[in-house]
């Protein structure tokens, strides 16, 4: 419905190039801002570690539906899709119960880790900015960020008091989905009192790609089971992914008291999001022929009545509290704390009848306190003392529950130092954990954790150094790793968890370089950035296909086990200004990994990693308007893991251009968006649903935003 000729895309494309961001005056003007991934008040060019940074009209451009979607294009990361309402990001082959996802430095303890069909509750529309750590952060956040850190930044707790009422309204339309979302912010104060409010609300229809939904494999590398062929030509769908419609809002509020030598303020965040699972993957679609057309008025579907399935209806309230206050004294630089209590819950709705009945409810009641205190006497170290404590109280509950109910407990302390001198600089920490896991019924699962790290850098120059760290973490099996035993049939799998489960234990070492000076000319501003790392994960635990058949579901068997694996890969990007107004990057990402022991018959591959990836991008920037043309390719995964299906290479071409104007004297930017232009079928390796949903084929997203 929504296919786009190449001439409407060309007129589009070059209406649009008069449509973008900053002027040159503002960029100008622009102040490097600290990472929060440190406690240490650095910014990201002198992190030890790999840390990225999507912010500002980058964020904007990027800024998706989902969390994963959103990050696709960053080095190292790749987005675990599962249809339109759900793009979880893998960061080096590591994903779920590996990679933390956290709402301004705390977990967003939501059901997103228990399964690859539940959506990440954040809103990447209201994100200030997101921060990316590739590589261990277990040190700082615990064992869940053995494998990488996304920290989603937002403004709902002010820190400063404007000076005046100021905020931005956006709306955007994306023919991708025929989504409608719009946004707006909202801050000021008065004295020492400083207010915030933020919301979003965006809509969508079915996600439209340029084939087939369900992809029919001329060979499969095991038999398929009875009937499967019929289900999938029964389900399947021509030019769009069916039942991936979606509706979500969400709205915040803060409030802060600011002195000259802190603050303390309180949040309150609610999030609703209700979104479709793709058809032919639940089992009950069987029972979905002849749904009543109140379906289709009701959660706008576009499709027959006999195409809607099974839905996800997301509910969340979040409250936190945040303070921070400096000591101004010669050793004990600032004292920080969070608070933060989420009362999460999602239940599957089922069509029957024409109407939709409630079928497993999953809830997660968390709470999570963190507190830092940092020094820096002026002399040879600096460092930070941190103590973090947190309660998940999960539960699934339902026919169709395949998790025990659980309460996690975790306690955390840890220290970190680092010193100068000359051209050397050093990275030092350590930190103890106490996991405990108590099910419902049954024994409790206790572990002890200790990580360790150290980083060292060499700079070359000012702007320029060379790298080299060295972490040992440890990760403890999750709730649904020791306890699942049931069909997930969103996922059409049998998961069976094991309560002998050892806990994880990763050596990674990580060499980089980086080079970036933005105030220098011509080659001198160079911005290189290019790591390899060598991850090996003792134990690593991961659900396996057994091969075997629950004959009630008739869903293949996966289950928990431990298996050493070894993960290695490369990152590097390099960005060249071609003249002052005219610049070319080139970039490359790959992983592998393999476990270390064989098995007779079987492959040693580690499943569902990201492809190859490489590519370049050519931007300009010219006053008040700029573009950036994007090219990735994307090799085929011939290495998928036992029992899994590989994909096929892709090439994807996007531009993006924007505009920056004044509308009634304020600030405004028109902006566009073209993706997939090739029209490529994309099919996402680290999906568990690469064989029934594509990504969106070629689409616009345009819009307008007013700062004011």
């Amino acid at each position: 419905m929504y296919r786009v000729n190449t001439l409407a895309l060309a007129v589009a494309c070059a209406l649009s190039a008069s449509v973008s961001a900053q002027s040159a005056d503002k960029k100008a003007t622009l102040e490097e801002v600290n990472v929060t991934v440190s406690p240490l008040a650095k910014p990201a060019d002198a992190v030890a570690a790999p840390v990225s940074v999507l912010n500002g009209d980058d964020l904007r451009k990027s800024a998706a539906a989902t969390l994963g979607q959103t990050l696709n294009s960053q080095l190292g990361v790749a987005n675990a899709s599962f249809g339109g309402g759900v793009g979880l990001p893998v960061i080096r082959g590591q994903s779920a119960n590996r990679v933390k996802i956290l709402s301004d430095n705390l977990d967003v303890a939501d059901a997103s880790n228990t399964s690859s069909d539940h959506a990440a509750s954040i809103e990447p529309l209201l994100a200030n900015s997101i921060e990316i750590l590739r590589g261990p952060a277990a040190l700082r956040y615990g064992s869940g960020a053995i494998g990488g850190v996304v920290n989603v930044i937002d403004g709902r707790i002010p820190s400063k008091v404007p000076q005046a009422v100021e905020g931005a309204v956006e709306m955007r339309h994306d023919t991708a989905n025929a989504q409608d979302a719009g946004v707006f912010r909202l801050q000021g104060g008065a004295g020492n009192l400083a207010w915030y409010l933020d919301g979003v609300y965006r809509e969508n229809g079915n996600t439209q790609i340029p084939g087939l939904a369900i992809l029919e494999h001329k060979e499969h590398e095991h038999e398929a089971h009875a009937g499967e062929e019929a289900h999938e030509e029964e389900f399947n769908t021509d030019g769009f992914v069916g039942n991936t419609n979606a509706r979500a809002k969400s709205g915040s509020a803060g409030l802060s008291w600011v002195t000259d030598s802190g603050f303390i303020g309180l949040s309150v965040n609610r999030l609703e999001n209700n979104y479709g699972i793709p058809l032919g993957t639940h089992a009950h679609h069987e029972e979905e022929e002849g749904e009543a057309h109140a379906l289709e008025e009701e959660h706008g579907h576009e499709e027959h009545a006999e195409e809607a399935g099974v839905r996800i209806d997301l509910a969340q309230t979040r409250y936190d509290l945040k303070g921070e206050h400096d000591f101004g004294d010669d050793y004990w630089d600032k004292l920080s704390f969070r608070l933060g209590h989420t009362d999460y819950a999602h239940v599957e709705l089922e069509p029957h009848d024409g109407h939709y009945d409630e079928g497993t409810r999953f809830t997660n009641k968390a709470w999570e306190s963190r507190i830092e205190l940092t020094h820096d006497d002026g002399g040879e170290w600096r460092g930070a003392y941190g103590l973090q404590l947190s309660r998940k109280d999960f539960a699934a509950i339902g026919d169709e529950a395949f998790i025990r109910p659980s309460i996690t407990r975790a306690i955390g302390a840890f220290t970190m130092k680092e010193r100068e001198w000359g051209k050397w600089h050093l990275d030092l920490g350590a930190r103890l954990e106490n996991v405990n896991v108590e099910p419902e019924y049954g024994n409790d699962k206790d572990f002890d954790l200790v990580g360790i790290s150290t980083a060292l850098q060499y700079f070359l120059a000012e702007h320029q150094h060379l790298s080299m760290g060295l972490t040992s973490a440890e990760r403890a099996p999750v709730a649904e790793e020791l306890f699942a035993d049931g069909a997930h049939l969103a996922e059409s799998r049998y998961i069976i968890g094991s309560e002998s489960l050892d806990k994880e234990n990763s050596i990674n070492l990580e060499l980089g370089y980086h080079h970036h000076n933005k105030d220098a000319d011509g080659w001198h501003a160079a911005k290189v950035e290019a790591s390899v790392f060598y991850n090996r994960i003792g134990d690593y635990i991961y659900a396996a296909n057994t091969g075997l058949v629950d004959e009630e579901s008739e869903f293949d068997i996966y289950g928990y086990t431990n298996r050493d694996a070894t993960f290695y890969g490369a990152e590097a990007s390099v960005q060249f200004p071609l003249s002052q107004s005219l610049s070319l990057t080139l970039f490359g990402d790959s992983v592998r990994a393999s476990f270390d022991d064989r098995i007779a018959g079987e492959s040693r591959d580690v499943p569902r990693l990201p492809p190859l990836r490489y590519g370049f991008g050519l931007g300009g920037d010219y006053d008040n308007w700029n573009w950036q043309w994007r090219n990735t390719r994307a090799t085929a995964q011939d290495r998928p893991g036992e029992l899994e299906e590989a994909t096929a290479a892709y090439t994807r071409m996007d531009l993006t251009a924007q505009y920056n104007f004044k509308l009634a004297g304020n600030d405004a930017v028109l902006f566009a968006n073209a993706r997939n232009l090739l029209d490529e079928e994309i099919r996402n390796a680290t999906s568990l649903l690469r064989d029934y949903a594509p990504e969106a084929g070629r689409s616009i997203e345009a819009g307008v935003r007013i700062h004011f």
